[in-house]
Parts: C-alpha cells; structure tokens; sequence
C-alpha cells in the first residue's frame, strides 16, 4: 500500500494532451469575462438596453455562475466529471451563439445567464478532472499550474483580443468566437479525459441547492453593488438575507446522510489553509487593482488603450508566478513558498503606495508586477492543496469550495478595500473645501474632473487638486491596508505550514 503512495502512476502523453485542450475553453471562459465591457457600448447603440438591462447584461452571468458552483460541484461528483464538463460544453456553445446573434436586450440577458450556469460547470468539472488525470503530486502542480496560467493569460489579452474583433467585427463577434473553441474541445476531449463518479452519490438535496444559489446569489449581488453605490437599505437587506440563507444551509449540511456540501473537508486543517489561502490574497489585492486602474487613467491621464498594454506586464508576471510554484515546492516547504510569496506581494503594495506617493505609472506597474508574481503561489497551491487533501470522490466539491472563496475573496476585496479607499476619498474632499462639495465630485474621482473641466479658472484647478490628492491617499490607504492584512497571513502561513510538502 506504501509503494503505492510512494511511487504513484504517472500521466502519459494522453493526459498532457487532454490538459491543452482543457486550457482552451478556461482561457476562452476568463478571456469572456475581461472583454464584455468593451462591448456595452456596440450593444447600446445597436439593442438599446435600458440603464437596468445594461447592468443584468454585465452582472447575470457572473451572479448566477457564482451561485451554482457549489450545486454543480457535487453533481460532478454524482453524475461524472467528464460527462458534466461536456454538458457544460454543449451549453456554452449554444449560448455563446444566442448571445451573438441576440435581437433584443431580453435575449442576450438570458444568454448571459446561460453562459453563467455554463462556466459554473465548466470550471469545479476542469480541476477535479486533473487529480485523477494525474495523480503523481508533482505532474499534479505543474498542471494546476498550467490550468490556472491558461486563465491568467485569457484575463490578460482578453481587453486586447476584445478591441481588435471590436475593430473588424460587429459586438457579437466576442460571443460568437467561443463556438468554435467549445466544438474543437467537445470533439476531442471524450477520446483524452477519463471518467470519474462516487461510488455511493446518494441523493441530491433540493433545500440545499435552492438555499446555497439564492444565498450565494444574494451576497455577491449586494456586496458588489455596495462597493459601487453606497450603503443602500435594499443592498443591505440583500447581504443579511443571503448571510441568513447560508447559515441555514451549512446548518442543514450538518444533519443530512448525503449533504450538498460535506463539511467533513473543513475538519482537514490543509483544505482549509488551502481555501484561505486564496481568499486572502484576493481580498487583499482586489480593491486596490481597481484604485489602481482609476488611478492611471483620471490622475495620470494615461488612455485606457494605453492602461490595458501597461497590465499586460502584471498578468505576465503572474503566468511566470503561477508556472515556478511547482517548481519551488520541490525545494522549499509550501509554508516558505506561500508566505514567502504573500511577502514579496507585501513588497509590491508597498511599492504601489509609494508610487501613489510619486505620481509615478512606473512605480505603479512595477508594484502591480510584484504582486501579481507574489501572489501566484497562494492561488495555484490553494487550488492544488485543496484537491489533494480530500477523498477522490469529493474534489469536485472542493473545487467548487476553492471557486466560491476565490469569487467571495474577490467581491469582499471590492466592498470592503474600496469602501476604506472611497471612504478616505470622501474625507480628504470635504476636508480641503469648507463649504459643500458636489455629491458627483464626492461619490468619483471621474465626477470630481469633469465637474473640475466645467468650472475652470482657479476654482476647477482647486477642484482637480483635491480630487487628485485624496484619491492617490485612497489607493496608498488601500495598498497600505492590503499590506498589513497580507502580512499576518503570510506569518501565519508560514507557521501553520512549516514543515509541509506539496510535492508529497
């Protein structure tokens, strides 16, 4: 039984072939997700959508995929992995096709809540496919590696990729792209992905699914939109109510013979440091990335052409970040390369902070480019400690858990990091004026210019000044914030993982 662990069977050229072809819908899948909003203004002139139509077109997707994940998860693991992975194919094709050649705004709403559910199938059936396609640890890094490398490169050249199809091409040009990449993978990936299913499923609890989607729903609806408008009644009642609908449902996993969700994963102290893991680094980074972006294009007046090229170099550094983790764990414990890296993207806030300080770009690109390639082993070894430390029957349920605190890491970086930087935003303009400031000079640094642009004269100068000043003090806050969260987790990863090997 020993040699068995010991010296576990390794991938054939079969396999790695199956991993290329996996990347190509996960890229296609992130590259979707950077470009949509390059489109909102061809699908406004051509569908006209209301203000509200335009939102659910921008949101439904991601808000119904963040709600299904877990159901999908388990059902991965009832049904089969790779027969659930195919149905996601088949619905992302159709789709992404509906989507392209949507005649109204109700049509491409429903498409997007379509490719939603799609990429909630898609995404837990990918990774828990990988454990048993390699079950050798360290072949077992390197395509998680590869995996989640695929997703950094489609978030990266996404905007780029968009921008040139949107300059030949009409709208659903950046739709209509994905049909071919989802047919190629559906051809081929029945004769290169094994099967796999528990044994013993038993039955699919449906109290568990509705509450863990509405739940699930609700809170990344309300804190997004709380990140963006403010403390609403209606926002806040969203977050109480899907809190509530979450405590209800883990309450309910505890009682039931074959629970939605197996709690049992949570009592493996590595599967929970491995879900952390991510959630931190996401909440850590997440509201200063959007500082930043703001930052570049309203204080520095760099273009937003120009703004994409420039976070190329981040994302590149994260791919070089993401495929040198496998490579580190052969040498060094996970707990030196996880916390280790948290520090070097501590460096990198740190150099943002600064940078905000000089009015640098370059400062701020190189901060960004630190952390980015700091932050690279906390996701890849999250998501590969977190399949590794459970049954083989439950990592499709694990990697739904990985892609839930990932989206929540991701949403709670954006209410709460923001909020803070918006917060010393509002403070910092109504401490330099002693009378009122316009709500849109207070609610936007894009609001303060343009009003700043319309008055002119030493009072917009006095406006732009101000405006200027406290954001760059809500982005060093931000990035000053982010680095003191990173620095206990990093010690804390450190500790809780000395000692420990990934590559075992």
């Amino acid at each position: 039984m020993s040699s068995v662990r010991e010296n576990p069977p390794r991938a054939g050229r079969t396999a790695w072939l199956g991993l290329a072809v996996l990347t190509l819908p996960i890229f296609m899948m992130a590259n979707d997700m950077s470009v949509l909003f390059l489109a909102l203004p061809a699908i406004g002139a051509d569908l006209q959508p209301q203000a509200t139509q335009s939102l659910w077109i921008l949101h439904v997707g991601e808000l119904l995929g963040a709600g299904l994940v877990l159901t999908m998860g388990r059902l991965g693991d009832r049904v089969g992995r790779r027969r659930l992975l195919l149905i996601g194919l088949v619905a992302y094709a159709v789709s992404s096709a509906l989507a392209a050649f949507s005649p109204d705004p109700a049509t491409l709403i429903v498409a997007r809540a379509l490719i939603g559910a799609s990429v909630a199938t898609i995404s837990p059936s990918t990774l828990s496919l990988l454990r048993s396609m390699f079950p050798d640890p360290k072949q077992f890094a390197t395509a998680v590696a590869l995996n989640l490398s695929a997703f950094s490169v489609g978030m990266a050249l996404g905007p780029p990729l968009g921008g040139l199809l949107l300059e030949f091409f009409w709208w659903g040009s950046l739709f209509l792209i994905n049909v071919p990449v989802a047919l190629l993978a559906l051809v081929t990936l029945p004769f290169l992905l094994p099967e796999y299913r528990d044994p013993n499923p038993g039955r699919m609890d449906v109290p568990s699914v509705l509450s863990s989607t509405v739940a699930l729903v609700l809170l990344v609806y309300g804190l997004q939109e709380l990140a963006a408008q403010g403390a609403r009644p209606s926002l806040l009642a969203a977050v109480v109510v899907g809190s509530a609908l979450l405590w209800w449902f883990v309450r309910r996993q505890r009682r039931l013979a074959d629970p939605l969700m197996d709690l049992s994963m949570f009592a493996r102290p590595i599967f929970v440091l491995a879900v952390t893991m991510g959630f931190l680094m996401l909440l850590a980074a997440a509201g200063t990335d959007l500082f930043l972006v703001q930052y570049l294009q309203s204080v520095l007046g760099i273009s937003p052409g120009l703004v994409g090229a420039l976070l190329i170099v981040p994302a590149v550094a994260g791919f070089v970040g993401t495929m040198l983790t496998p490579v580190l764990v052969r040498f060094l414990t996970t707990g030196v390369v996880v916390g280790g890296g948290m520090l070097v993207a501590v460096a990198g806030l740190a150099t943002i902070l600064w940078g905000a300080g000089q009015g640098s770009a370059w400062l701020l690109i190189l901060g960004s480019t630190v952390t980015s390639i700091g932050g690279a082993p906390a996701m890849t070894l999250g998501s590969q400690l977190a399949l590794s430390s459970v049954p083989m029957e439950r990592t499709g349920s694990a990697s739904a858990v990985t892609d839930v605190a990932a989206g929540l890491g991701q949403t709670l970086g954006l209410a709460l990091m923001g909020s803070l930087g918006l917060l010393v935003y509002r403070t910092g303009m109504a401490d330099a004026f002693a009378g009122d400031v316009p709500e849109a000079a207070r609610g936007s640094i894009g609001g303060a210019l343009a009003i700043a642009d319309d008055l002119g004269g030493s009072a917009g100068s006095a406006l732009r000044d101000a405006a200027v000043s406290a954001f760059g003090q809500g982005l060093q806050v931000t990035a000053g914030a982010g680095g003191a969260l990173l620095t206990v987790a990093a010690v804390v990863m450190l500790v809780k993982l000395r000692g420990h090997r990934a590559d075992e």
